[in-house]
C-alpha cells in the first residue's frame, strides 16, 4: 500500500476472462489492473474487442508487468513466444500511427495492440490504455502506469486454439442466452 503508482514497484496486470475468446456471447472482456496514480487506490479497467482473445491464442491468460525499462519498450507477444523490442521509434506517436506502425515492423494487420498515447507517455494521471482503436480501459489512470514502466504497447498475434470443455454445452447456453 505505500508504493507510489507510478514507481517501478506498481504491478500491472493485463488478464483475459476464463470465458474470453470462446464462442460466448458477451465474454470479449479483458482486465487492467494495477494501483491508480489517479485515487491512490486499486485500479481496474476493462475493455472488449479481440485484444484478450488474441492473448489466450497465444497461450496466456494474464501479463504481469514489473519493474520498469530505462528505455521506451513494447511487448511482442507470439505463440507463447514473449519478445521485448526497443520503442524508441513509437514514443511520442498517436494510437493509429503506433499500430500502423507495429504491424508494418511485423509485417502483418493480425497483431491486435494494445497502447498508450502521449498521455499515459506524459504520465497524465487519468491516461486510459486503448486497444486496436475500438476499445478503452479508461479507467483509473492506468495508461499513466503503463507510461512509467516505459512500455508503449503490447502486440499479440496467436494461432492457437482456446480449449471448450464442453462445446455442446457453450452452444445450448448461448441459444439460451439468445
Amino acid at each position: 500500500p505505500s508504493i507510489d503508482p507510478l514507481s517501478s514497484s506498481n504491478k500491472l496486470t493485463f488478464s483475459a476472462g476464463p470465458l474470453t475468446g470462446i464462442p460466448f456471447a458477451g465474454s470479449a472482456r479483458h482486465s487492467i489492473g494495477a494501483k491508480s496514480p489517479l485515487t491512490g487506490g486499486f485500479g481496474d479497467g476493462q475493455a472488449g474487442g479481440y485484444w484478450g482473445r488474441e492473448l489466450k491464442r497465444c497461450g496466456f491468460d494474464a501479463i504481469i508487468v514489473d519493474g520498469a525499462s530505462s528505455e521506451p519498450v513494447y511487448l511482442v507477444v507470439q505463440d507463447k513466444k514473449v519478445e521485448i523490442r526497443d520503442a524508441k521509434g513509437l514514443w511520442g506517436l498517436t494510437g493509429k500511427q503506433c499500430i500502423d506502425k507495429i504491424h508494418k515492423e511485423l509485417g502483418t494487420d493480425k497483431a491486435r495492440v494494445s497502447y498508450i498515447g502521449p498521455g499515459g507517455e506524459n504520465l497524465v494521471r487519468y491516461a486510459c490504455i486503448g486497444h486496436d482503436l475500438r476499445a478503452y480501459a479508461g479507467r483509473c489512470g492506468l495508461g499513466a502506469v503503463m507510461g512509467s514502466k516505459r512500455l508503449k504497447a503490447i502486440a499479440v498475434i496467436g494461432t492457437g486454439d482456446i480449449p471448450v470443455a464442453d462445446a455442446n454445452k457453450v452452444r445450448e447456453l448461448n441459444r439460451w442466452l439468445a
